[in-house]
Protein backbone atom coordinates (compact mmCIF):
# COMPACT_ATOMS: atom_id res chain seq x y z
CA UNK A 1 0.00 0.00 0.00
CA UNK A 2 2.94 2.45 0.68
CA UNK A 3 4.17 1.95 -2.58
CA UNK A 4 1.19 2.67 -4.50
CA UNK A 5 0.49 5.70 -2.28
CA UNK A 6 3.66 7.10 -3.57
CA UNK A 7 2.44 6.58 -7.33
CA UNK A 8 -0.74 7.85 -7.03
CA UNK A 9 0.43 11.11 -6.07
CA UNK A 10 2.25 11.43 -8.97
CA UNK A 11 -0.89 10.67 -11.31
CA UNK A 12 -4.06 12.63 -11.44
CA UNK A 13 -6.62 9.99 -11.18
CA UNK A 14 -4.53 7.42 -9.39
CA UNK A 15 -5.55 8.85 -5.87
CA UNK A 16 -9.28 8.18 -6.63
CA UNK A 17 -8.38 5.11 -6.85
CA UNK A 18 -5.73 4.46 -4.68
CA UNK A 19 -8.39 5.56 -1.93
CA UNK A 20 -10.74 3.31 -2.59
CA UNK A 21 -8.47 0.01 -2.80
CA UNK A 22 -7.14 1.55 1.11
CA UNK A 23 -11.10 1.88 1.96
CA UNK A 24 -11.39 -2.04 0.93
CA UNK A 25 -8.08 -3.20 2.58
CA UNK A 26 -9.05 -1.32 5.81
CA UNK A 27 -12.79 -2.93 5.71
CA UNK A 28 -10.97 -6.38 5.26
CA UNK A 29 -8.37 -5.74 7.85
CA UNK A 30 -11.63 -5.43 10.08
CA UNK A 31 -13.16 -8.15 8.99
CA UNK A 32 -10.17 -10.55 9.74
CA UNK A 33 -10.64 -10.28 13.14
CA UNK A 34 -7.15 -9.65 14.21
CA UNK A 35 -7.06 -6.62 16.29
CA UNK A 36 -2.91 -6.13 15.71
CA UNK A 37 -3.58 -5.73 11.86
CA UNK A 38 -6.63 -3.66 12.27
CA UNK A 39 -5.20 -1.11 14.59
CA UNK A 40 -1.62 -1.37 12.48
CA UNK A 41 -3.91 -1.16 9.06
CA UNK A 42 -5.09 2.41 10.83
CA UNK A 43 -2.03 3.85 11.89
CA UNK A 44 -0.30 3.21 8.86
CA UNK A 45 -3.05 4.42 6.37
CA UNK A 46 -3.49 8.16 9.16
CA UNK A 47 -7.24 6.63 8.34
CA UNK A 48 -8.50 8.73 11.45
CA UNK A 49 -7.02 11.85 9.84
CA UNK A 50 -5.20 13.92 12.77
CA UNK A 51 -3.60 16.94 11.53
CA UNK A 52 -1.12 16.70 14.40
CA UNK A 53 -1.45 13.45 15.58
CA UNK A 54 -1.89 9.98 14.71
CA UNK A 55 -3.89 9.01 17.35
CA UNK A 56 -6.75 11.72 15.43
CA UNK A 57 -8.15 14.52 15.86
CA UNK A 58 -9.13 13.86 19.71
CA UNK A 59 -5.03 14.00 20.77
CA UNK A 60 -4.48 17.59 19.82
CA UNK A 61 -3.52 19.63 22.27
CA UNK A 62 -7.08 21.73 22.00
CA UNK A 63 -8.90 18.71 22.30
CA UNK A 64 -6.77 17.60 25.27
CA UNK A 65 -6.31 20.70 27.39
CA UNK A 66 -8.94 19.71 30.13
CA UNK A 67 -7.36 16.62 30.77
CA UNK A 68 -4.15 17.78 30.69
CA UNK A 69 -4.57 19.90 33.96
CA UNK A 70 -7.68 17.14 35.60
CA UNK A 71 -4.97 14.36 35.04
CA UNK A 72 -2.31 15.76 37.10
CA UNK A 73 -4.27 17.14 39.78
CA UNK A 74 -5.90 13.38 39.68
CA UNK A 75 -2.36 11.57 40.37
CA UNK A 76 -1.67 14.37 43.21
CA UNK A 77 -5.43 13.57 44.99
CA UNK A 78 -5.29 9.58 44.67
CA UNK A 79 -1.60 9.41 45.39
CA UNK A 80 -1.20 7.31 42.39
CA UNK A 81 2.49 6.41 42.00
CA UNK A 82 2.46 4.07 38.91
CA UNK A 83 0.05 3.80 35.73
CA UNK A 84 -0.49 2.06 32.78
CA UNK A 85 -1.26 4.11 29.69
CA UNK A 86 -3.15 1.86 26.78
CA UNK A 87 -3.43 2.56 24.55
CA UNK A 88 -0.80 5.19 24.39
CA UNK A 89 -0.72 6.12 21.16
CA UNK A 90 1.93 8.59 19.70
CA UNK A 91 2.17 9.93 23.03
CA UNK A 92 1.97 13.74 21.58
CA UNK A 93 -0.56 15.12 24.42
CA UNK A 94 0.62 13.20 27.13
CA UNK A 95 4.28 14.78 27.11
CA UNK A 96 2.44 17.84 28.20
CA UNK A 97 1.12 16.27 31.48
CA UNK A 98 2.85 16.92 34.60
CA UNK A 99 3.03 12.97 35.83
CA UNK A 100 5.28 14.58 39.10
CA UNK A 101 7.17 11.24 40.53
CA UNK A 102 4.23 8.57 38.33
CA UNK A 103 6.56 5.72 37.32
CA UNK A 104 4.76 5.94 33.96
CA UNK A 105 4.50 2.62 31.38
CA UNK A 106 2.62 3.50 27.77
CA UNK A 107 1.35 0.58 25.85
CA UNK A 108 0.30 -0.09 22.43
CA UNK A 109 -0.97 -2.83 20.10
CA UNK A 110 1.02 -1.04 16.97
CA UNK A 111 4.83 -1.89 17.24
CA UNK A 112 6.13 0.59 14.81
CA UNK A 113 3.95 3.66 17.65
CA UNK A 114 6.02 1.46 20.29
CA UNK A 115 9.48 1.68 18.90
CA UNK A 116 8.72 5.19 18.15
CA UNK A 117 7.56 6.48 21.50
CA UNK A 118 10.67 4.79 22.93
CA UNK A 119 13.31 6.26 20.77
CA UNK A 120 11.85 9.88 21.11
CA UNK A 121 10.27 9.73 24.84
CA UNK A 122 11.92 6.87 26.29
CA UNK A 123 13.56 7.68 29.82
CA UNK A 124 13.90 7.10 33.68
CA UNK A 125 10.82 6.05 35.00
CA UNK A 126 8.87 6.59 31.49
CA UNK A 127 8.90 3.23 29.18
CA UNK A 128 6.53 1.76 25.93
CA UNK A 129 5.64 -2.04 25.65
CA UNK A 130 3.95 -3.43 23.15
CA UNK A 131 0.62 -5.28 24.36
CA UNK A 132 -2.69 -6.14 23.48
CA UNK A 133 -5.31 -4.96 25.78
CA UNK A 134 -7.56 -7.98 25.44
CA UNK A 135 -5.14 -10.08 25.44
CA UNK A 136 -1.99 -9.83 27.01
CA UNK A 137 -1.13 -9.94 31.06
CA UNK A 138 -1.40 -5.92 32.19
CA UNK A 139 1.03 -5.32 35.27
CA UNK A 140 -0.35 -4.37 38.65
CA UNK A 141 -0.30 -0.75 38.76
CA UNK A 142 -2.33 2.21 40.88
CA UNK A 143 -4.21 3.74 37.58
CA UNK A 144 -4.99 1.86 34.00
CA UNK A 145 -5.30 5.13 31.79
CA UNK A 146 -7.70 3.81 28.78
CA UNK A 147 -8.82 6.73 27.01
CA UNK A 148 -10.50 7.01 23.18
CA UNK A 149 -9.90 2.76 23.04
CA UNK A 150 -13.16 1.20 24.25
CA UNK A 151 -15.22 3.20 21.94
CA UNK A 152 -13.30 1.53 19.02
CA UNK A 153 -13.93 -2.14 20.46
CA UNK A 154 -16.82 -4.45 19.82
CA UNK A 155 -18.74 -5.55 22.73
CA UNK A 156 -17.08 -8.74 23.24
CA UNK A 157 -13.48 -7.02 22.63
CA UNK A 158 -14.78 -4.79 25.56
CA UNK A 159 -15.69 -7.05 28.21
CA UNK A 160 -12.69 -8.81 27.07
CA UNK A 161 -10.72 -5.49 27.63
CA UNK A 162 -12.57 -4.76 31.45
CA UNK A 163 -12.22 -8.51 32.41
CA UNK A 164 -8.09 -8.38 31.52
CA UNK A 165 -8.25 -4.89 33.55
CA UNK A 166 -9.75 -7.12 36.83
CA UNK A 167 -7.53 -9.51 36.64
CA UNK A 168 -4.15 -7.51 36.88
CA UNK A 169 -5.02 -6.31 40.20
CA UNK A 170 -4.64 -2.80 39.38
CA UNK A 171 -6.60 0.36 41.61
CA UNK A 172 -8.24 2.33 39.51
CA UNK A 173 -9.20 2.62 35.74
CA UNK A 174 -9.59 5.94 33.82
CA UNK A 175 -11.50 5.50 30.69
CA UNK A 176 -13.06 6.79 28.11
CA UNK A 177 -17.78 7.14 28.60
CA UNK A 178 -20.37 9.77 27.20
CA UNK A 179 -22.83 10.00 29.70
CA UNK A 180 -25.28 11.48 28.13
CA UNK A 181 -26.33 8.26 25.16
CA UNK A 182 -29.22 6.38 25.97
CA UNK A 183 -27.76 3.86 23.17
CA UNK A 184 -24.91 1.69 22.92
CA UNK A 185 -24.56 0.07 19.21
CA UNK A 186 -22.28 -2.94 18.94
CA UNK A 187 -19.17 -2.33 16.08
CA UNK A 188 -16.74 -4.63 14.26
CA UNK A 189 -13.26 -3.54 16.22
CA UNK A 190 -11.62 -0.66 14.59
CA UNK A 191 -14.53 1.28 13.90
CA UNK A 192 -16.16 3.87 15.99
CA UNK A 193 -18.87 5.18 18.26
CA UNK A 194 -19.79 6.52 21.29
CA UNK A 195 -20.30 4.50 24.49
CA UNK A 196 -22.18 4.85 27.83
CA UNK A 197 -20.44 2.45 30.16
CA UNK A 198 -23.17 2.66 32.75
CA UNK A 199 -26.14 1.35 30.53
CA UNK A 200 -26.84 -1.70 28.47
CA UNK A 201 -25.05 -4.33 28.00
CA UNK A 202 -22.33 -2.75 30.72
CA UNK A 203 -24.18 -1.03 33.36
CA UNK A 204 -20.80 -0.21 35.32
CA UNK A 205 -21.46 1.76 38.22
CA UNK A 206 -21.51 5.19 39.06
CA UNK A 207 -17.87 6.37 38.75
CA UNK A 208 -15.66 7.88 41.62
CA UNK A 209 -15.21 10.63 39.37
CA UNK A 210 -16.43 12.82 35.96
CA UNK A 211 -13.38 14.65 33.96
CA UNK A 212 -15.67 15.99 31.43
CA UNK A 213 -13.37 16.84 28.51
CA UNK A 214 -15.07 20.13 27.18
CA UNK A 215 -15.12 18.32 23.63
CA UNK A 216 -15.45 20.64 20.47
CA UNK A 217 -15.17 18.29 17.65
CA UNK A 218 -18.48 17.77 15.65
CA UNK A 219 -19.65 21.64 16.80
CA UNK A 220 -20.35 20.47 20.33
CA UNK A 221 -22.32 17.07 19.57
CA UNK A 222 -19.98 15.12 21.71
CA UNK A 223 -19.98 17.39 24.40
CA UNK A 224 -21.03 15.12 27.02
CA UNK A 225 -17.92 12.99 26.51
CA UNK A 226 -15.60 12.56 29.61
CA UNK A 227 -13.53 10.28 31.66
CA UNK A 228 -14.99 7.94 34.25
CA UNK A 229 -12.93 6.75 37.28
CA UNK A 230 -13.67 3.96 38.72
CA UNK A 231 -12.19 1.45 41.39
CA UNK A 232 -11.23 -1.58 39.52
CA UNK A 233 -12.79 -4.12 41.95
CA UNK A 234 -16.11 -2.07 41.58
CA UNK A 235 -16.22 -3.19 38.13
CA UNK A 236 -14.97 -6.71 39.10
CA UNK A 237 -18.03 -6.78 41.28
CA UNK A 238 -20.24 -5.16 39.13
CA UNK A 239 -19.29 -7.77 36.04
CA UNK A 240 -19.63 -11.05 38.74
CA UNK A 241 -23.39 -9.86 39.82
CA UNK A 242 -24.02 -10.31 36.14
CA UNK A 243 -22.89 -13.51 35.45
CA UNK A 244 -19.92 -11.81 32.78
CA UNK A 245 -17.38 -12.72 34.94
CA UNK A 246 -16.05 -16.11 33.75
CA UNK A 247 -13.16 -14.38 32.41
CA UNK A 248 -11.74 -12.50 35.48
CA UNK A 249 -9.60 -14.86 38.23
CA UNK A 250 -9.02 -17.55 35.71
CA UNK A 251 -5.89 -19.12 35.89
CA UNK A 252 -5.93 -20.30 31.65
CA UNK A 253 -4.27 -17.23 29.88
CA UNK A 254 -6.76 -14.83 28.67
CA UNK A 255 -5.96 -15.18 24.99
CA UNK A 256 -6.68 -18.96 25.73
CA UNK A 257 -10.54 -18.02 26.76
CA UNK A 258 -11.35 -15.44 24.24
CA UNK A 259 -12.46 -17.84 21.77
CA UNK A 260 -14.78 -19.56 23.85
CA UNK A 261 -16.29 -16.01 25.80
CA UNK A 262 -17.18 -14.22 22.50
CA UNK A 263 -20.27 -16.10 21.23
CA UNK A 264 -21.47 -16.16 24.61
CA UNK A 265 -20.75 -11.89 25.08
CA UNK A 266 -21.81 -11.06 21.83
CA UNK A 267 -25.22 -13.29 21.97
CA UNK A 268 -25.38 -11.33 25.61
CA UNK A 269 -25.15 -8.12 23.91
CA UNK A 270 -28.14 -8.39 21.63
Amino acid sequence: MGKLKKIAKKLPVLPFVYRALRNEYGRYQMRSNNTEKVFTWIYRSDAWGGKYSRSGPGSTVDQTRVITKELSSLINDFNISNMLDIPCGDFYWMKNVNLGNVDYTGADIVKKLIQECTKRYGSDGIRFRHMNLTQDQLPQVDLVFCRDCLVHFSFADIFLALANVCNSQSKYILTTTFTGRKVNDDIATGKWRVLNLEIAPFFLPEPLKLIVERCTEGDGIFEDKGLGFWRISDIRKSLAERNVAGLIGSERPLSAKADDRVREFRQFAI
